[in-house]
Order: structure tokens, then C-alpha cells, then sequence
């Protein structure tokens, strides 16, 4: 019965991945669209975990107060953990992805290359050189 009603939506979810099933020629471009699928995958989730616990402060605010309230300040605790670690994904992605292509990662589409700086950690634009 659940089935029933995830399956259409997990098809539609999926939809978009066969629109753009064009195969990698080659291990880094695989590497790119792996690495893009878990950074949207990862944007979507955090999203969730954030509505998810601001639902839950909401609901649970005037519980704070009595017994019950200790055991949801422990719970509220444990998901700012948790909505950091989901954001330091971000960051650990970021990281595979200089250590395995050295900071140039080509981009599929264009065939033109994304050049990363190490002196430069945000990757803006440097003029004069």
C-alpha cells in the first residue's frame, strides 16, 4: 500500500536523470556527475533537516518548561549536530574532488576546465597575473 504511493513520486524524482542519460566517456566526467548528483542530493536533504527541526521547535516549545522538557533540549542539541555534519558534506565533496583532479575539474558540456586556485580558497576571479 505504501509502495503505491512512494513509487509515483520516486519516478517522477527520477524522471530528469533519464532526460540526461548521455554516458560518461571517461572516468573523471563520470567522477563530475556523480559528484553533482550528491550535491543536489545534499542541498535537498539539508533543506529537509532544517524545516524538519524548526517543525519540530515549534511544536515542542512550550514543552521546555516541564519534565519532558531536558529530554527535547537533548534531541535539539543532537540536530544542530546533525544539520552541521549534513552542511561539512559540502565541504568533504569539495575536498575529494581536489585530491583526486588536482583542482581542475572538467566540465562535461563545455570542455572547458574550472580552474581552483590554492591561494584562493573561494575561487574568485584574480586580475593582473
Amino acid at each position: 500500500m505504501k509502495l503505491a504511493r512512494i513509487l509515483p513520486a520516486i519516478v517522477a524524482l527520477a524522471l530528469p536523470l533519464v532526460a540526461s542519460a548521455e554516458a560518461a566517456r571517461t572516468f573523471q566526467e563520470l567522477a563530475v556527475d556523480i559528484v553533482e548528483i550528491l550535491d543536489a542530493t545534499t542541498a535537498v536533504l539539508i533543506v529537509a533537516g532544517i524545516v524538519v527541526y524548526f517543525y519540530g521547535i515549534s511544536t515542542n516549545i512550550l514543552n521546555f518548561s516541564d519534565d519532558a522538557g531536558e529530554k527535547v533540549r537533548i534531541y535539539f542539541f543532537w540536530g544542530i549536530i546533525v544539520l552541521f555534519v549534513m552542511v561539512s558534506i559540502w565541504g568533504i565533496l569539495r575536498l575529494l574532488q581536489d585530491t583526486l583532479f588536482g583542482g581542475s575539474i572538467n566540465n562535461p558540456t563545455t570542455g572547458s576546465s574550472e580552474q581552483t586556485s590554492s591561494s584562493d580558497p573561494f575561487g574568485m576571479p584574480r586580475f593582473g597575473e
